[in-house]
């Protein structure tokens, strides 16, 4: 990482990405960073304590599980906001943000200016959008990468009232599945005695 201190250069980045029309540069103050490849912009048990907004280059949000395989959320270039997160409370970062090429970031000081940003419009409405884009990154990829049965369980858990799963039809529309595939996955959740039926198109999550 890599520190730019030339103040027309961290000005001319800013106007390449036009942040002149997010925040109010007249009332904030920023430092710029450039990371090479590999680098992490972020990474967990980390508090983070700046908006970087990426002005160039691609990052990768990701995530390692317990058995230390790697579960990618979403991927972004500029414009891309990372701390978002961590915008209206002080917490540790949850996940990895590595440098998939050179990135150029302008980082503002969270503690410094979180208040003023909070009553910037133009700043929240950014700042709703990359919220937006991330949730159906995220959502998407898991939808993706993540197995019937496992989505089956999860809805029956989550989203049926005492894990009670009624009508198939229904619950294969909210799934992405077809009836016949829910009823192969139901059958089969049966059979190892994680569900049992209860009556037509009815079944209790029971583990």
């Amino acid at each position: 990482m890599k520190r730019i201190y030339d103040q027309t250069v961290l000005l001319q980045l800013c106007q390449k990405a036009h942040l002149d029309t997010i925040i109010d540069l007249n009332k904030i103050g920023f430092s710029g960073y450039v990371y090479q490849k590999g680098e992490y912009l972020c990474q967990p048990c980390e508090e983070e304590k700046y908006l970087q907004i990426i002005v160039d280059g691609q990052v990768s949000i990701y995530h390692i599980r317990d058995d230390g395989t790697k579960y990618s959320l979403t991927q972004g270039g500029a414009v891309f906001l990372l701390g978002d997160m961590e915008f209206y409370q002080s917490s540790p970062v949850l996940f990895f943000a590595e440098a998939l090429t050179e990135t150029v970031s302008i980082a503002i000081p969270l503690t410094q200016y979180r208040e003023i940003l909070k009553n910037d419009v133009r700043f929240l409405n950014f700042l709703v959008g990359v919220l937006s884009q991330k949730m159906f990154a995220i959502t998407s990829s898991i939808a993706m990468n993540t197995s019937l049965t496992d989505r089956v369980l999860n809805h029956m858990k989550y989203h049926c009232e005492n894990g009670l799963l009624y009508g198939l039809e229904k619950n294969a529309f909210q799934l992405r599945c077809s009836s016949r595939q829910l009823q192969r996955v139901m059958t089969n959740l049966e059979q190892q005695g994680i569900v049992k039926k209860c009556g037509k198109g009815k079944y209790i999550l029971l583990k």
